[in-house]
């Protein structure tokens, strides 16, 4: 655990498939469902519904743990999740987010993207499926193709 002096905090990510993140970070933002939230150390305890969006982490330098550059670097860059879903637990200066699903963007190749863009134009157009699991395909849906277009060379 980090001491009172320094301004970090533990971070975890853990989605069906596994743990994508454990690390010290210095500053954590989580797509809640009612818009961004920014966590830093000190952070007063609460749990937060997370929606569909973007978590940004930006690692301690010379932090250990999954998903960041070797220890000893000089800053680790900040890394970047697509959320769809869960909730983020915040005490004891440590944040623990459990996504119903997450994609760890830095390792990202283009046919992951399509694969999910194709399963969401699927389920959004879906007749077994509910109304709201459909609306929810096709918000799903417009976030991934605005990743992909994110992602595509200039």
């Amino acid at each position: 655990m980090a001491n009172s002096e320094d301004k970090t905090f533990h971070c975890e990510l853990i989605d069906p498939a596994g743990k994508l993140l454990d690390c010290e970070a210095l500053s954590v933002v989580v797509p809640a469902h009612d818009g961004q939230l920014g966590i830093l150390r000190g952070h007063m305890p609460m749990l937060c519904q997370l929606g569909l969006g973007t978590m940004k982490v930006t690692p301690a330098a010379g932090t250990t743990g999954s998903a960041t550059p070797t220890p000893g670097t000089a800053g680790p860059a900040d890394l970047f999740f697509f959320i769809d879903g869960g909730c983020a637990l915040v005490a004891d200066n440590t944040v623990t987010v459990i996504a119903y699903d997450a994609l760890a963007l830095q390792d990202l190749e283009t046919a992951q993207v399509e694969a999910r863009i194709d399963e969401a134009a699927r389920n959004a157009g879906s007749t077994t499926l509910p109304a709201e699991q459909r609306a929810h395909e096709s918000e799903r849906l417009r976030a991934l193709q605005k990743l992909a277009e994110s992602r595509r060379p200039a």
